[in-house]
């Protein structure tokens, strides 16, 4: 090992004597962050292009069943770690066929470098402390760390192993947790190990991160932050295992507030369905929502469908794994998060729905139980909603008071120990005043001056002077946003900026399982909703989710009782949706006679007409003026369908939609229901062909679609009776009309969204075989268009009820695998299928092969190339091919089939089923060795017709391959290129004298090869014993 950390090795790491217990210092719950200090990180769109190969832990550092002597061989080898999830990093690295983080050949070369000056100054900090004082940075880094390393858990506990000349047993045991793929686990029982052993095991831990600092940025990160805070590390690490006292004239105080605290948070409202809005236990149905430390830029989140979904969850989970660092809320004080673990303010940004508020509220009960933050004495609520409606100046004093009216005379005494107080403020977007904290604090006029506590102020100015620490030094204040406003906070002195990432695939298992409350029918919902994309791509907004969850919960319920179907489009979605606002609560229509169906429709009507001027003049919150206008009653329209929230501004009432895609089915749903048949046509062509037609109007002309499928029709005649049919019948033949006559990719994608909504399969089969070949993809990248797996599920479900597709053009779509197992039940209907540069993985390939085997496959023409397949790939595939009759023509040119895959290829084209005609593999790293297996390949298959071989390594055994092709009788081989591939003068001559009995062969490319004139002789000597030979290039 170059050089490891310094410090007495003989002195105990650890404080633990045998037998007795580790305490463990950290006392939240283990998180993860993300703060990278170098450059901005990749956002929502980065994410949307990402690639989403999930992470391969068969190919880290470590293979799967190697011995101790296997691994310890490996030292002396390079490691690489992928640093984000396009590319591969290491010099010479060619883009990475799965984004992932992994270990190849030559870990300790890297690992056992030399001192080099980078790392100098973070091993000259590491080397100051006293192995107590960096044991407890380990402590105080240890969630942190434990994220870092799960990816190269086992790397690091060889180096220990290796280092330290024992810990086997412990070595073995790490090594047996990343086998069964329980990375995170491993890393925790090493910080376990290493904190509980002697001194030499920690130096050696530390020495190997700043090694890998550079493969890792996790790592990077931390060592960093040590590294820059020098000295002030030993002071916020000491400080974060202190808990100061409650003064004995607040304890009683304090007792008597939290259990205030705990009845008033015991339920939380959400604002869906229902009369006065819906309650709920708090603890019981409360799911943590993933966040991360961020930055004062706009955050992840997006807002349209066809950004969300599994590859954007799957792009979120890679970022998690490699660069972005997740925080729990238990973690968003005084812990290594942030610029300082001292007191200071935290920013926590989401969009709306995400949760922010019920966050806030949760972490206010947490604290009153005594679960986290015990540093803290007194936590306080402050809503900016309740905030805007002070009149005049007030105090801190009075602020807490108006909300916690029992502390009296004691209010003084808190000001005693500021560093006791944590102060939420939630919702900033809603606050009516705009705060500045640009201004530099001396230049502060006195009367905006809030220099104490029970001073009188503005609100605005006690908002300011808080999170800028002017009055009531040392308190902690927590801040939640939606992220337009995180542009005014830039100068605000934050010291931790987080981000609400929303929901992932465990956190939707989880909500599905509180919401129902019963495993069977959360399991049920959740396998629904993954089979269903479009649906499982709202799921990230916890609002979005409860809304789905009300929607299917009836259907799920009765599903074994009927014959009842959940919804299968998102048109379907928000149909059941309204449907089960007016049966099962205020406007119950089966239980309160007073609102009769009539009254329902002309609700829905006029509700409609609110949502479509909210479209058309881009208005998502409406005024009185505005529900007057469209004559909306707020005590009927507010139940399910609208929010009611205060005007920043003017502190008057303003009303949204629950979710904008609500207020677009409203929209559409009014205009079904009363447009002019006749007209209908070219009032939607009008709509899609407006300056905004491609953004504004997308999802209402989907729904518009959507409410002509049978489903759709018959949930609404439940509720308001049959739509009208000659509306229905102008509908389809739009979307018939727009299918044969898209003009750009982009409108071919929007008709191909439109007829899935329409869910009419007659429809689909008329309209994709007028149209015949439908082309998304293009041999050249930038004209192709990126389809998400959104995409994917829509085009397959639509190519699905075709007898045949004649052509399916989606070279460089980006579909990688999962796109291809969202087609996979359509592909196999494709005579002509371009899947040129999607980057398909063993899975995919797998799928493809495994489309080619059924004997109902149409496939004639398939691309492949630029896939980056290997040997491997080709094995799969040849199984494929081998019981294939349908395939004619093959390209699998520019890949890395080597030697052994074009092996494996021969062996499918020698079997009688295959029937392949012409065969491309330019561009193959294909050598010379392989000629033979080529040579019995043209001996036994009599339907190739062309073999193109350009740019490959064949040298001088291209001429003998050729002089087999020239002579076999059977052979039917009409075209051969050998273009590019190193041929020589050697073997020539010998084409003079070689046989010519295969009459089929006219055309042979020898160009851009090393013949020089000495050749000229022997070829036209060919040509005029081969008179079929009409062509050597």
């Amino acid at each position: 090992m170059g050089s490891v950390v310094g410090g007495s090795e003989a002195s105990p790491f650890g404080y633990r004597e045998p037998g007795s217990v580790t305490i463990d210092e950290a006392n939240q719950a283990p998180v993860k962050q993300s703060k990278d200090t170098h450059s901005a990180e990749p956002r929502s769109d980065s994410l949307d292009n990402m690639e989403l190969a999930s992470v391969d832990t068969d190919k880290n550092l470590v293979t799967r069943g190697q011995t101790g002597n296997d691994m310890d061989r490996q030292l002396g080898t390079k490691f690489r770690a992928a640093d984000d999830p396009h590319t591969a990093v290491g010099r010479g690295a060619t883009p990475a066929k799965k984004a992932k983080l992994t270990f190849t050949s030559g870990l300790a070369e890297a690992l056992d470098q030399p001192n080099a000056d980078p790392c100098a100054a973070i091993r000259q900090t590491l080397r100051g402390y006293t192995d107590v004082t960096l044991r407890k940075v380990t402590g105080f880094y240890r969630q942190r760390l434990e994220e870092a390393i799960e990816e190269c858990v086992e790397a690091v506990s060889l180096k220990i192993r290796h280092e330290t000349k024992s810990y086997e047993h412990f070595y073995r045991e790490i090594q047996r947790l990343v086998k069964d793929g329980s990375h995170r686990q491993a890393s925790e029982r090493l910080l376990d190990s290493v904190m509980e052993s002697g001194a030499q095991a920690g130096r050696v831990m530390w020495e190997t991160f700043i090694e890998m600092k550079f493969a890792n940025r996790k790592l990077s990160n931390i060592l960093q932050e040590i590294e820059s805070k020098g000295a002030n590390l030993r002071m916020e690490v000491s400080q974060s295992l202190m808990e100061p006292k409650v003064s004995g004239y607040l304890k009683d105080i304090q007792t008597q507030y939290k259990r205030f605290l705990l009845q008033a948070n015991e339920d939380f409202w959400v604002n869906i369905a229902g009369g006065e809005r819906d309650k709920s236990c708090l603890e019981e149905c409360y799911t943590e929502q993933v966040i991360v430390v961020s930055g004062p830029e706009q955050g992840v989140s997006g807002h349209t469908l066809t950004v969300r979904g599994k590859r954007r969850e799957e792009g979120q989970r890679k970022m998690i794994k490699s660069q972005w660092e997740t925080v729990r809320v238990g973690q968003l004080f005084r812990s290594s998060f942030g610029k300082s673990n001292l007191p200071g303010t935290v920013v926590v940004s989401g969009p709306a729905g995400s949760g922010k508020t019920t966050m806030a509220q949760k972490i206010v009960r947490d604290w009153a139980e005594g679960k986290i933050y015990h540093q803290f004495h007194f936590v306080f609520l402050l809503k900016f909603r309740d905030l805007n409606s002070v009149a005049g100046r007030t105090s801190i004093k009075k602020l807490i008071l108006d909300s916690y009216p029992h502390f009296g005379d004691s209010m003084e005494h808190l000001w005693e120990q500021p560093q006791g107080l944590l102060f939420i403020l939630d919702s900033l977007e809603e606050f009516k005043e705009k705060i500045d904290f640009t201004e530099p604090k001396g230049n502060t006029l006195p009367e905006r001056q809030c220099f104490h506590p029970e001073c009188l102020c503005e609100v605005s100015d006690i908002v300011r002077c808080l999170i800028r620490q002017d009055v009531l030094r040392g308190c902690s204040v927590l801040l939640t946003t939606r992220p337009t406003e995180l542009q005014t906070l830039r100068n605000a002195g934050v010291n931790l900026w987080a981000e609400i990432v929303g929901f992932l695939k465990a956190q939707r298992k989880e909500f599905l399982g509180k919401y129902f409350g019963d495993q069977r029918l959360a399991e049920a919902a959740f396998t629904y909703l993954e089979q269903n994309d479009i649906l499982y791509s709202m799921c990230d907004n916890p609002s979005y989710c409860r809304i789905i969850c009300y929607s299917l919960a009836p259907g799920l319920r009765r599903m074994q009782e009927t014959q009842e179907t959940l919804p299968t489009s998102v048109t379907q979605l928000f149909a059941s949706y309204m449907s089960n606002i007016f049966k099962n609560h205020q406007f119950n229509i089966y239980k309160h006679h007073a609102v009769s169906a009539e009254q329902i429709r002309d609700l829905v009507l006029r509700t409609g007409q609110l949502a479509y001027l909210g479209i058309c003049q881009n208005i998502h919150a409406f005024n009185e003026s505005h529900l007057n206008c469209c004559n909306v009653e707020r005590s009927y329209a507010l139940p399910g369908f609208l929010i009611q929230h205060m005007d920043p501004s003017t502190s008057r009432s303003l009303f949204s939609f629950v979710h904008v895609t609500l207020q677009e089915f409203l929209a559409a749903l009014s205009k079904y229901l009363t447009a002019d048949a006749p007209s209908l046509t070219r009032f939607l062509t009008q709509l899609l062909d407006s300056p905004q037609g491609d953004d504004r109007f997308k999802t209402f002309l989907r729904f518009m679609v959507g409410l002509s499928s049978p489903g759709c029709a018959q949930v609404i005649k439940d509720l308001l009776g049959p739509l009208p049919h000659e509306v229905t019948c102008s509908v389809r033949d739009w979307v018939k009309t727009q299918a044969e006559a898209s003009s750009s990719k982009r409108r071919l994608l929007e008709s191909m969204h439109y007829l899935f909504e329409s869910q009419h399969a007659g429809l689909m089969q008329h309209a994709v075989g007028l149209r015949g070949t439908l082309t998304l993809g293009d041999d050249f990248p930038y004209n192709a268009l990126r389809l998400t797996p959104v995409d994917c599920t829509v085009l397959g479900t639509v190519c699905r009820p075709c007898h045949e597709v004649q052509g399916l053009n989606l070279s460089y779509c980006g579909l990688g695998t999962e796109g291809i197992q969202r087609l996979a039940s359509a592909l196999h209907k494709c005579k002509a299928l371009r899947l040129r540069g999607n980057n398909l993985t063993d899975n995919g390939v797998k799928l493809l092969s495994e489309t080619l085997k059924r004997e109902d496959c149409q496939i004639q023409i398939l691309d492949l190339s630029s896939n980056d397949l290997s040997h491997t790939d080709a094995q799969e595939l040849a199984k494929g091919l081998s019981s294939n009759s349908s395939l004619t023509q093959l390209n699998l040119s520019q890949n890395k089939l080597g030697d052994t895959g074009v092996t494996n290829v021969c062996e499918a084209l020698s079997s009688p089923q295959c029937k392949i005609q012409s065969l491309l593999l330019c561009e193959n790293l294909i050598r010379g060795k392989v000629v033979e297996k080529l040579m019995l390949t043209l001996s036994t298959n009599w339907s190739l017709t062309s073999l193109n071989l350009n740019k490959n390594k064949l040298g001088d055994q291209g001429i003998r391959l050729m002089i087999a092709a020239l002579g076999q009788r059977s052979c039917t081989l009409q075209t051969l290129e050998l273009e590019g591939n190193g041929i020589t003068n050697a073997y020539t001559e010998d084409l003079a004298v070689a046989p010519t009995t295969n009459v089929a062969l006219t055309k042979v490319n020898l160009s851009d090869n090393l013949l020089t004139d000495q050749s000229a002789l022997a070829l036209s000597t060919l040509t005029r014993r081969h008179p079929s030979l009409r062509t050597i290039g």
